[in-house]
Protein backbone atom coordinates (compact mmCIF):
# COMPACT_ATOMS: atom_id res chain seq x y z
CA UNK A 1 0.00 0.00 0.00
CA UNK A 2 1.46 3.50 -1.11
CA UNK A 3 1.18 6.03 1.38
CA UNK A 4 0.16 9.37 -0.15
CA UNK A 5 2.79 11.81 -0.73
CA UNK A 6 2.06 15.61 -0.43
CA UNK A 7 1.93 16.49 -3.64
CA UNK A 8 -1.29 13.73 -3.93
CA UNK A 9 -2.35 15.66 -0.57
CA UNK A 10 -2.33 19.05 -1.93
CA UNK A 11 -4.15 17.92 -5.02
CA UNK A 12 -7.19 16.82 -3.64
CA UNK A 13 -7.37 19.76 -0.97
CA UNK A 14 -7.38 21.76 -4.55
CA UNK A 15 -10.00 19.51 -6.30
CA UNK A 16 -12.27 19.71 -2.75
CA UNK A 17 -11.66 23.53 -2.84
CA UNK A 18 -13.24 23.67 -6.07
CA UNK A 19 -16.28 21.72 -5.10
CA UNK A 20 -17.23 23.79 -2.87
CA UNK A 21 -16.91 27.06 -4.58
CA UNK A 22 -19.07 25.33 -7.50
CA UNK A 23 -21.61 24.75 -5.29
CA UNK A 24 -21.72 27.87 -3.29
CA UNK A 25 -21.51 29.55 -6.50
CA UNK A 26 -24.80 27.91 -7.54
CA UNK A 27 -26.62 28.35 -4.01
CA UNK A 28 -25.59 31.37 -2.82
CA UNK A 29 -27.30 33.83 -5.00
CA UNK A 30 -28.81 36.78 -3.04
CA UNK A 31 -32.52 36.47 -2.29
CA UNK A 32 -34.73 39.20 -2.69
CA UNK A 33 -36.95 39.81 0.22
CA UNK A 34 -39.17 42.43 -1.55
CA UNK A 35 -39.55 40.01 -4.69
CA UNK A 36 -40.21 36.69 -2.65
CA UNK A 37 -43.32 38.64 -0.01
CA UNK A 38 -44.35 39.87 -3.68
CA UNK A 39 -44.80 36.00 -4.70
CA UNK A 40 -46.40 34.93 -1.50
CA UNK A 41 -48.81 37.65 -1.50
CA UNK A 42 -49.20 36.94 -5.24
CA UNK A 43 -50.27 33.75 -4.77
CA UNK A 44 -49.76 32.31 -1.06
CA UNK A 45 -47.84 28.83 -0.38
CA UNK A 46 -48.18 26.37 2.19
CA UNK A 47 -51.99 27.51 2.71
CA UNK A 48 -52.61 23.73 4.87
CA UNK A 49 -51.49 25.05 7.73
CA UNK A 50 -53.22 28.17 7.68
CA UNK A 51 -56.69 27.21 6.12
CA UNK A 52 -57.32 23.50 8.35
CA UNK A 53 -55.30 23.59 11.37
CA UNK A 54 -55.59 26.56 13.60
CA UNK A 55 -59.43 27.18 15.35
CA UNK A 56 -60.91 23.91 16.43
CA UNK A 57 -61.91 25.71 19.14
CA UNK A 58 -64.08 28.25 17.24
CA UNK A 59 -65.63 25.25 15.25
CA UNK A 60 -66.64 23.60 17.94
CA UNK A 61 -68.43 26.28 20.20
CA UNK A 62 -70.28 27.35 16.61
CA UNK A 63 -71.53 24.31 16.89
CA UNK A 64 -72.43 24.34 19.91
CA UNK A 65 -74.37 27.57 19.73
CA UNK A 66 -75.92 26.40 15.57
CA UNK A 67 -76.97 22.69 16.00
CA UNK A 68 -80.65 21.40 17.04
CA UNK A 69 -81.84 21.27 13.34
CA UNK A 70 -80.97 17.79 12.29
CA UNK A 71 -81.41 19.04 8.37
CA UNK A 72 -79.11 22.86 8.46
CA UNK A 73 -76.38 23.68 11.23
CA UNK A 74 -75.50 27.51 10.50
CA UNK A 75 -71.96 26.46 10.32
CA UNK A 76 -69.52 27.31 7.03
CA UNK A 77 -65.97 25.10 5.55
CA UNK A 78 -63.89 27.54 7.69
CA UNK A 79 -60.13 27.23 8.99
CA UNK A 80 -59.93 24.61 11.73
CA UNK A 81 -62.54 21.58 10.61
CA UNK A 82 -59.29 18.86 10.81
CA UNK A 83 -58.56 20.79 14.22
CA UNK A 84 -61.98 20.07 15.29
CA UNK A 85 -62.41 16.58 13.61
CA UNK A 86 -59.24 15.00 15.55
CA UNK A 87 -61.12 17.06 18.80
CA UNK A 88 -64.32 15.67 18.50
CA UNK A 89 -62.59 11.89 18.41
CA UNK A 90 -60.56 12.55 21.38
CA UNK A 91 -63.94 13.94 23.23
CA UNK A 92 -65.88 10.90 22.01
CA UNK A 93 -63.53 8.43 23.04
CA UNK A 94 -62.74 9.90 26.14
CA UNK A 95 -65.70 12.15 28.08
CA UNK A 96 -68.18 10.98 25.08
CA UNK A 97 -69.40 14.21 24.97
CA UNK A 98 -69.57 17.01 21.53
CA UNK A 99 -70.36 20.13 23.76
CA UNK A 100 -67.20 22.08 24.88
CA UNK A 101 -67.04 22.69 28.82
CA UNK A 102 -68.45 25.81 29.70
CA UNK A 103 -67.03 29.28 29.31
CA UNK A 104 -69.51 31.25 31.52
CA UNK A 105 -69.47 30.75 35.25
CA UNK A 106 -73.35 29.56 36.78
CA UNK A 107 -75.30 27.89 39.25
CA UNK A 108 -78.61 26.88 39.20
CA UNK A 109 -80.38 26.90 42.43
CA UNK A 110 -84.22 25.43 42.90
CA UNK A 111 -85.60 28.32 45.15
CA UNK A 112 -88.15 26.02 46.09
CA UNK A 113 -86.32 23.14 47.87
CA UNK A 114 -83.16 24.98 48.44
CA UNK A 115 -81.16 22.80 46.23
CA UNK A 116 -78.04 24.36 44.54
CA UNK A 117 -75.57 22.66 41.30
CA UNK A 118 -72.76 23.45 40.09
CA UNK A 119 -73.51 24.02 36.39
CA UNK A 120 -71.28 21.86 34.31
CA UNK A 121 -73.26 22.49 31.08
CA UNK A 122 -72.29 24.81 28.31
CA UNK A 123 -75.60 25.99 27.33
CA UNK A 124 -76.57 26.62 30.90
CA UNK A 125 -73.70 29.05 31.24
CA UNK A 126 -74.66 30.61 27.64
CA UNK A 127 -78.27 31.29 28.89
CA UNK A 128 -77.22 32.99 31.84
CA UNK A 129 -74.44 35.05 30.21
CA UNK A 130 -77.13 36.24 27.52
CA UNK A 131 -79.33 37.20 29.94
CA UNK A 132 -76.74 38.99 31.86
CA UNK A 133 -76.27 40.78 28.93
CA UNK A 134 -79.25 41.68 27.86
CA UNK A 135 -80.55 43.22 30.81
CA UNK A 136 -77.61 45.35 31.10
CA UNK A 137 -77.50 46.24 27.84
CA UNK A 138 -81.14 48.09 28.71
CA UNK A 139 -80.32 49.31 32.08
CA UNK A 140 -76.66 49.69 33.36
CA UNK A 141 -76.33 48.51 36.96
CA UNK A 142 -74.92 51.98 38.66
CA UNK A 143 -75.92 54.67 40.91
CA UNK A 144 -77.46 54.18 44.21
CA UNK A 145 -78.79 51.15 43.43
CA UNK A 146 -76.27 49.14 42.14
CA UNK A 147 -75.34 46.03 44.79
CA UNK A 148 -77.74 43.74 43.18
CA UNK A 149 -80.12 43.39 41.01
CA UNK A 150 -82.53 40.34 40.45
CA UNK A 151 -84.49 39.71 37.12
CA UNK A 152 -87.73 38.34 37.26
CA UNK A 153 -88.92 35.90 34.24
CA UNK A 154 -92.17 33.48 33.75
CA UNK A 155 -91.52 30.47 31.44
CA UNK A 156 -94.15 30.69 28.46
CA UNK A 157 -95.05 28.03 26.42
CA UNK A 158 -92.17 26.17 23.56
CA UNK A 159 -93.86 26.49 20.40
CA UNK A 160 -90.79 25.10 18.53
CA UNK A 161 -93.17 22.10 17.80
CA UNK A 162 -91.62 19.60 20.34
CA UNK A 163 -88.96 18.89 23.01
CA UNK A 164 -85.92 18.05 20.56
CA UNK A 165 -86.76 20.89 18.29
CA UNK A 166 -84.78 23.92 17.46
CA UNK A 167 -85.93 27.05 15.79
CA UNK A 168 -84.73 29.07 12.70
CA UNK A 169 -82.72 31.83 14.20
CA UNK A 170 -80.54 34.67 12.08
CA UNK A 171 -77.27 33.02 12.23
CA UNK A 172 -79.11 30.31 9.99
CA UNK A 173 -80.24 33.14 7.00
CA UNK A 174 -76.33 34.60 7.41
CA UNK A 175 -74.83 31.26 7.26
CA UNK A 176 -77.18 30.58 4.02
CA UNK A 177 -75.68 33.53 2.42
CA UNK A 178 -71.92 32.73 3.43
CA UNK A 179 -72.24 29.30 2.36
CA UNK A 180 -74.31 31.07 -1.06
CA UNK A 181 -70.27 33.49 -1.14
CA UNK A 182 -68.76 30.83 -1.12
CA UNK A 183 -69.87 28.71 -4.03
CA UNK A 184 -69.53 31.68 -5.91
CA UNK A 185 -66.00 32.42 -5.09
CA UNK A 186 -65.12 28.85 -6.04
CA UNK A 187 -66.59 29.59 -9.34
CA UNK A 188 -63.95 31.86 -9.87
CA UNK A 189 -60.78 29.38 -10.35
CA UNK A 190 -63.60 27.25 -13.25
CA UNK A 191 -63.97 30.29 -15.27
CA UNK A 192 -60.90 31.97 -14.95
CA UNK A 193 -58.34 28.96 -15.21
CA UNK A 194 -60.26 25.77 -15.87
CA UNK A 195 -59.23 24.33 -12.61
CA UNK A 196 -62.19 22.57 -10.36
CA UNK A 197 -60.73 21.50 -7.77
CA UNK A 198 -61.37 24.41 -5.09
CA UNK A 199 -65.15 23.98 -5.86
CA UNK A 200 -65.15 20.08 -4.84
CA UNK A 201 -62.87 21.13 -1.72
CA UNK A 202 -65.54 23.75 -0.72
CA UNK A 203 -68.52 21.27 -1.62
CA UNK A 204 -66.90 17.99 0.22
CA UNK A 205 -65.92 20.24 2.99
CA UNK A 206 -69.35 21.96 3.59
CA UNK A 207 -71.30 18.77 3.30
CA UNK A 208 -68.53 17.10 6.02
CA UNK A 209 -69.39 20.25 8.35
CA UNK A 210 -73.02 19.83 7.78
CA UNK A 211 -73.10 16.18 8.68
CA UNK A 212 -70.99 16.92 12.02
CA UNK A 213 -73.61 19.42 13.23
CA UNK A 214 -76.56 16.88 12.41
CA UNK A 215 -75.95 14.18 14.90
CA UNK A 216 -78.83 13.94 17.33
CA UNK A 217 -76.39 13.95 20.13
CA UNK A 218 -76.30 17.27 19.77
CA UNK A 219 -80.13 18.20 20.61
CA UNK A 220 -79.67 15.06 23.11
CA UNK A 221 -76.47 17.08 24.87
CA UNK A 222 -78.54 20.06 24.71
CA UNK A 223 -82.04 19.92 26.02
CA UNK A 224 -82.96 18.18 29.29
CA UNK A 225 -85.49 15.24 29.11
CA UNK A 226 -88.29 17.33 30.74
CA UNK A 227 -89.86 20.81 29.97
CA UNK A 228 -93.02 21.07 31.79
CA UNK A 229 -91.25 21.82 35.42
CA UNK A 230 -93.40 23.98 37.68
CA UNK A 231 -89.99 24.71 39.74
CA UNK A 232 -88.79 28.54 40.34
CA UNK A 233 -84.80 28.51 39.18
CA UNK A 234 -82.52 31.20 40.02
CA UNK A 235 -79.60 31.12 37.73
CA UNK A 236 -76.61 33.19 39.13
CA UNK A 237 -72.48 33.44 39.33
CA UNK A 238 -72.48 32.99 42.94
CA UNK A 239 -71.41 34.80 46.01
CA UNK A 240 -69.80 37.86 44.79
CA UNK A 241 -72.22 38.59 41.50
CA UNK A 242 -74.43 41.30 40.99
CA UNK A 243 -77.04 39.42 39.19
CA UNK A 244 -79.67 37.18 39.57
CA UNK A 245 -81.89 35.85 36.97
CA UNK A 246 -85.04 34.26 38.52
CA UNK A 247 -87.42 32.13 36.18
CA UNK A 248 -91.08 31.03 37.34
CA UNK A 249 -91.45 27.46 35.94
CA UNK A 250 -95.42 27.80 35.28
CA UNK A 251 -95.74 24.41 34.08
CA UNK A 252 -93.60 25.25 30.64
CA UNK A 253 -89.75 25.45 32.00
CA UNK A 254 -86.70 23.54 30.62
CA UNK A 255 -85.34 21.17 33.33
CA UNK A 256 -82.23 23.41 34.09
CA UNK A 257 -81.28 21.72 37.20
CA UNK A 258 -81.19 18.53 35.52
CA UNK A 259 -80.01 20.55 32.58
CA UNK A 260 -76.88 21.59 34.49
CA UNK A 261 -76.03 17.95 35.86
CA UNK A 262 -74.47 16.81 32.05
CA UNK A 263 -75.44 13.11 32.06
CA UNK A 264 -72.97 11.30 30.35
CA UNK A 265 -74.23 10.51 26.78
CA UNK A 266 -72.91 6.50 27.37
CA UNK A 267 -75.39 6.36 29.45
CA UNK A 268 -79.34 6.04 28.22
CA UNK A 269 -81.12 8.93 29.84
CA UNK A 270 -80.39 11.95 27.92
CA UNK A 271 -81.62 9.21 24.73
CA UNK A 272 -84.54 9.01 26.43
CA UNK A 273 -86.74 12.48 24.98
CA UNK A 274 -86.15 10.98 21.53
CA UNK A 275 -89.97 9.89 21.47
CA UNK A 276 -91.04 10.38 18.08
CA UNK A 277 -87.53 8.66 16.90
CA UNK A 278 -88.09 4.93 15.67
CA UNK A 279 -84.61 4.27 15.26
CA UNK A 280 -82.71 5.74 18.59
CA UNK A 281 -85.88 4.52 21.08
CA UNK A 282 -88.80 2.35 20.47
CA UNK A 283 -91.93 2.80 22.78
CA UNK A 284 -92.18 -0.35 25.53
CA UNK A 285 -95.36 -2.39 25.63
CA UNK A 286 -97.83 -1.87 28.69
CA UNK A 287 -97.37 -4.95 30.92
CA UNK A 288 -100.62 -6.56 32.01
CA UNK A 289 -101.59 -8.20 35.45
CA UNK A 290 -99.23 -11.36 35.23
CA UNK A 291 -96.58 -9.81 33.08
CA UNK A 292 -97.68 -10.94 29.90
CA UNK A 293 -97.64 -8.58 27.28
CA UNK A 294 -100.14 -6.43 26.38
CA UNK A 295 -100.16 -6.45 21.84
CA UNK A 296 -102.16 -3.09 21.89
CA UNK A 297 -101.97 0.42 22.41
CA UNK A 298 -98.20 0.69 24.00
CA UNK A 299 -97.77 3.92 26.17
CA UNK A 300 -95.93 6.38 23.98
CA UNK A 301 -94.12 8.30 27.22
CA UNK A 302 -92.69 4.74 27.83
CA UNK A 303 -89.52 4.74 25.86
CA UNK A 304 -87.39 1.93 25.18
CA UNK A 305 -83.58 2.56 24.41
CA UNK A 306 -82.04 0.68 21.61
CA UNK A 307 -78.75 -0.46 22.42
CA UNK A 308 -75.73 -1.62 20.64
CA UNK A 309 -73.06 -3.84 22.96
CA UNK A 310 -74.35 -2.29 25.91
CA UNK A 311 -74.14 1.64 24.11
CA UNK A 312 -77.05 3.55 22.83
CA UNK A 313 -77.35 3.42 19.67
CA UNK A 314 -77.23 7.24 19.02
CA UNK A 315 -73.75 7.15 20.83
CA UNK A 316 -72.75 4.43 18.15
CA UNK A 317 -73.98 6.78 15.74
CA UNK A 318 -72.17 9.85 16.98
CA UNK A 319 -68.65 7.47 16.84
CA UNK A 320 -68.53 6.14 14.03
CA UNK A 321 -69.76 9.46 12.21
CA UNK A 322 -66.59 11.32 14.13
CA UNK A 323 -64.12 8.36 13.13
CA UNK A 324 -65.11 8.65 9.94
CA UNK A 325 -64.93 12.40 9.68
CA UNK A 326 -61.67 12.66 11.11
CA UNK A 327 -60.20 10.56 8.40
CA UNK A 328 -62.26 12.16 5.76
CA UNK A 329 -60.81 15.68 6.68
CA UNK A 330 -57.09 14.28 6.86
CA UNK A 331 -57.29 13.56 3.12
CA UNK A 332 -59.27 16.85 2.39
CA UNK A 333 -56.50 18.61 3.99
CA UNK A 334 -54.07 16.51 0.80
CA UNK A 335 -56.18 18.09 -1.62
CA UNK A 336 -55.63 21.06 0.15
CA UNK A 337 -51.72 21.44 0.08
CA UNK A 338 -51.96 21.02 -3.75
CA UNK A 339 -49.82 23.16 -5.47
CA UNK A 340 -52.46 26.07 -7.39
CA UNK A 341 -52.22 29.51 -9.02
CA UNK A 342 -55.38 30.64 -7.72
CA UNK A 343 -54.66 30.12 -3.25
CA UNK A 344 -56.30 33.69 -2.86
CA UNK A 345 -59.52 32.38 -4.12
CA UNK A 346 -59.62 29.09 -1.26
CA UNK A 347 -58.10 31.72 1.30
CA UNK A 348 -60.79 33.72 1.01
CA UNK A 349 -63.38 31.12 0.88
CA UNK A 350 -62.16 29.96 4.46
CA UNK A 351 -61.44 33.65 5.73
CA UNK A 352 -65.11 34.34 5.32
CA UNK A 353 -66.66 31.36 7.08
CA UNK A 354 -63.98 31.69 9.67
CA UNK A 355 -65.41 35.02 10.76
CA UNK A 356 -69.26 33.63 10.65
CA UNK A 357 -68.15 30.57 12.46
CA UNK A 358 -66.85 33.10 15.02
CA UNK A 359 -69.07 35.37 14.88
CA UNK A 360 -71.99 32.82 15.17
CA UNK A 361 -70.04 31.40 18.13
CA UNK A 362 -69.85 34.69 20.31
CA UNK A 363 -73.12 35.94 19.75
CA UNK A 364 -76.24 36.60 21.67
CA UNK A 365 -79.42 33.92 21.49
CA UNK A 366 -82.51 34.78 22.33
CA UNK A 367 -83.72 32.31 25.30
CA UNK A 368 -86.35 31.15 22.90
CA UNK A 369 -83.88 29.81 19.93
CA UNK A 370 -82.30 27.17 23.19
CA UNK A 371 -86.60 25.82 23.71
CA UNK A 372 -86.94 28.59 26.66
CA UNK A 373 -89.23 31.45 25.66
CA UNK A 374 -89.63 33.53 28.85
CA UNK A 375 -91.60 37.04 29.50
CA UNK A 376 -89.72 39.43 31.94
CA UNK A 377 -92.59 39.91 35.12
CA UNK A 378 -90.12 41.95 37.25
CA UNK A 379 -87.08 43.64 38.43
CA UNK A 380 -85.69 44.29 41.74
CA UNK A 381 -82.66 46.56 42.73
CA UNK A 382 -81.13 47.10 46.06
CA UNK A 383 -78.02 49.74 47.60
CA UNK A 384 -77.29 46.69 49.93
CA UNK A 385 -77.10 42.81 48.79
CA UNK A 386 -79.00 41.70 51.85
CA UNK A 387 -81.86 44.37 51.27
CA UNK A 388 -82.46 43.19 47.57
CA UNK A 389 -83.09 39.41 49.12
CA UNK A 390 -85.30 40.73 51.78
CA UNK A 391 -86.95 42.61 49.18
CA UNK A 392 -87.45 39.66 47.64
CA UNK A 393 -88.28 37.54 50.17
CA UNK A 394 -91.24 40.06 51.29
CA UNK A 395 -92.44 40.18 47.74
CA UNK A 396 -92.23 36.06 46.73
CA UNK A 397 -91.48 34.45 49.81
CA UNK A 398 -88.16 32.62 47.90
CA UNK A 399 -85.64 34.75 49.32
CA UNK A 400 -83.69 31.94 52.04
CA UNK A 401 -81.99 30.09 49.25
CA UNK A 402 -80.00 33.21 47.66
CA UNK A 403 -79.44 34.20 51.23
CA UNK A 404 -77.51 30.80 52.03
CA UNK A 405 -75.37 30.97 48.75
CA UNK A 406 -74.59 34.63 49.35
CA UNK A 407 -74.45 35.07 52.72
CA UNK A 408 -73.34 31.48 53.93
CA UNK A 409 -72.14 33.18 57.62
CA UNK A 410 -73.72 33.73 60.29
CA UNK A 411 -76.29 36.63 59.95
CA UNK A 412 -76.49 39.95 62.18
CA UNK A 413 -79.79 40.12 64.33
CA UNK A 414 -81.33 43.01 62.30
CA UNK A 415 -80.99 41.09 59.45
CA UNK A 416 -82.36 37.85 61.38
CA UNK A 417 -85.37 39.99 62.00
Amino acid sequence: MRLPVPSDIARGLTGFRDVVQARGSSSSEPVNTAEAMAGQWGNPTDISTILMIIGGDVVQKALAQGTGLWYFTPVCFSFGWVSYAFIALVNIIGDGRLLPPPDYPAKVLNLRSGYVRENRNWVVGRLLRDLETRVARKDRLDGDNSALRITIYDALQNRSGGLTQFRWTPNHFVALVIIAAQFGLAVGPIVLYGEWDIMMIIAVGTFLAQMAGSLPQWRAEKLPNRQNRTEVYALTQGNGSREVVVIFGKGECLDLKGLAALTNPRGGKIWEKFTGDNVLTAPQINQGAKGLESPTQPDPELRKLRKFYGLPLGFWLTRVVVTVQSILWLLLLVNVSTPRENNWFLLGIGAIGMFQNGISAGSERDPKHRNLPIRKVDTIRSQKVMDGFMDFEVAYGLGKPLLHEFFPGDLQNDEKE
